[in-house]
């Protein structure tokens, strides 16, 4: 194919492209090469480091590459467009680049196929709204506004630019225009502008929108509401719902408790309270019950937070006589309430309403009335809560135990580990619930989270652990290995960097087949601490098991070789 470029026959590419699909069924079947939706292998990724792999199969990258150069010679980007998103295959700066300089001395064709790759890595990722939300969430949590803006001029060039192949809405999609941009994209955009207090994005954002002939709906208001209330900015809130009712939009359940929410977080306790009454009156009827349940438990939830007791307790009254009878969420909004209160008699009315109700608690009831024993210095907290579990009838389980584990694991605390470990125990003496790679993995992972515990202390529980493990003959899969490899590297003392490596040791002794996130989460540590040594031994060992990287993890060699 390569050939038939040199040799300026773009149709001949075209051909033989569609032989080698037709070959192949008219799809690309092949096994191993996984597209996830966490946005791995985005090359626009947030933190610049990816953390499993993409797609990347020796030769498979430069046949989509050669397709699309031989589009670009035939300025056919629609053709070019609808063969990228029939692909699995995804575009990266260092295959990219190389392709680009096999081409030879022509600086036209280079820049053309430069651009329409990029044009394609967008309109794919367009493509696929829960990956596109992401990738701008990540950029905003990483206060990456240059990244940000630039994303966002990017769509607005493929929505109005020259050549445009964007469309504002999927009602404007057409044959050249066959990617559109939806509202949850738009709104992605509006909450991460907001975050990152660029209120001048957000303002243009609006205003782009308006001259593209859409109308913000009531879901984006209350986006809206949601961010102006994440950023404190309750006066603007406010503003906004003036706004928004101006423009003739009905607020639903939803843009209540946004609404609602705002005033208690900005303690205008009666001006929440007077949006809740507006909410029964105009919305409550045609609100779905989840919906009107997220109302009520926000009221719940900002009255107990001002400590009003009274006007809780009527309004549990009237949930239980008018409806929407209280939920799980409720109880445990008032269980959260009391424990942190140490207030056991009402913790125990709680649940005593909660099993005459028929409603059994779930791992957040019984983690955050452990809490509030341990609190108290409870020693026998771990089997009290296995008692209480077993008068409300839950039966015994792995999955639920290992979930209070993990539960009491991120609560950053000497007693809480205590309680984890004896938690364990009660596994180990019980005949249907022995502890799982999970649990222990709940157990490990949680010691080097952060850094809360002394380096010792960590040592020697996790000593602890992998005694029991060993005796149980228990054995890590690979999944297990990556978060644990994860939160070691993510442990800023030295001895994080030790158990990594005790890790990645036994993962070799066990003889552990290895795959392409692998050896990344191993690079993207070492290179994150600096131990470039280290890393480069791990590249040898990496090449030596004839691994091939590709995409981000050839990118990650290059940065160790070249010490970036």
């Amino acid at each position: 194919m390569f050939s038939r470029i040199l040799n300026n026959d773009p149709e001949a590419v075209i051909r033989l492209y569609t032989r080698f699909m037709d070959g192949l069924g008219g799809q690309e079947v092949w096994a191993d090469v996984v597209d996830e939706e966490s946005g791995a292998g985005n090359n626009s990724s947030a933190d610049g480091l990816h953390h499993n792999r993409i797609p990347f199969i020796p030769g498979r990258v430069s046949i989509l590459l050669s397709v699309i150069t031989a589009h670009a010679m035939q300025n056919t980007f629609t053709d070019a467009l609808r063969t990228s998103l029939e692909s699995v295959i995804r575009f990266h700066p260092y295959t990219t680049t190389k392709f680009l300089n096999s081409l030879g001395n022509d600086p036209v064709l280079k820049g053309k196929v430069r651009e329409y790759v990029q044009k394609l890595d967008l309109a794919r990722m367009i493509a696929r709204p829960p990956s596109f939300s992401k990738e701008i969430t990540n950029l905003a949590h990483s206060r990456n506004t240059t990244r940000l803006e630039k994303l966002y001029e990017d769509v607005l060039h493929g929505l109005t630019g020259p050549g445009a192949y964007l469309a504002a809405n999927p009602s404007l999609a057409t044959t050249s225009r066959s990617v559109a941009l939806t509202e949850v994209g738009w709104t992605s955009f509006l909450v991460a502008f907001l975050k990152c207090d660029r209120q001048d994005l957000a303002a243009k954002l609006w205003d782009d929108m308006g001259r593209l002939g859409l109308k913000p709906s009531v879901s984006m208001w209350t986006a809206l509401l949601d961010a102006y209330g994440s950023a404190k900015n309750f006066d603007k809130a406010l503003g906004a719902w003036r706004m928004m009712k101006a423009q003739g939009i009905q607020p639903d359940a939803l843009t209540y408790r946004a609404m609602i929410s705002n005033l208690f977080n900005a303690s205008r306790k009666e001006e929440a309270m007077s949006y809740f009454r507006e909410f029964q009156i105009h919305s409550m009827a045609s609100a779905s019950d989840a919906h009107r349940l997220s109302v009520y438990n926000t009221t719940l939830r900002g009255l107990l937070r001002g400590q009003h007791i009274k006007e809780v307790e009527l309004l549990i009254q009237e949930m239980d006589a008018k409806g929407p009878a209280p939920d799980l969420v409720s109880y445990n909004t008032l269980l959260a309430y009391h424990a942190r209160r140490s207030d056991f008699r009402a913790l125990a009315a709680i649940v005593n309403r909660m099993t005459a109700v028929g409603i059994t608690g779930d791992v957040f009831s019984f983690s955050t009335i452990l809490s509030a024993l341990l609190k108290v210095g409870k020693k026998d907290a771990p089997t009290m809560i296995l008692k209480l579990m077993d008068k409300q009838g839950v039966q015994p389980s792995v999955a639920t135990y290992t979930a209070i584990i993990d539960h009491l694991m991120r609560e950053k605390s000497e007693q809480h580990v205590r309680a984890a470990f004896d938690m364990l125990h009660s596994m180990e003496q019980h005949s249907k619930v022995k502890p799982n790679d999970v649990t222990y993995t709940a157990i490990l992972g949680g010691l080097y989270r952060g850094a809360w515990l002394a380096p010792e202390k960590a040592a020697a529980w996790r000593e602890r652990a992998m005694t029991q493990i060993q005796a149980r003959g228990i054995v890590f899969g690979l999944p297990t290995y990556h978060i644990l490899l994860r939160t070691s590297f993510d442990y800023p003392r030295e001895e994080g960097l030790d158990t990594a490596l005790a890790y990645y040791t036994e993962m070799k002794r066990l003889k552990i087949k290895f795959v392409d996130t692998t050896w990344y989460i191993l690079l993207a540590g070492l290179l994150q601490r600096g131990e470039w040594e280290v890393a480069e031994e791990v590249v040898q060992d990496m090449y030596a098991s004839g691994v091939v990287p590709g995409g981000s993890l050839l990118g990650l060699v290059e940065k160790i070789r070249t010490r970036e």
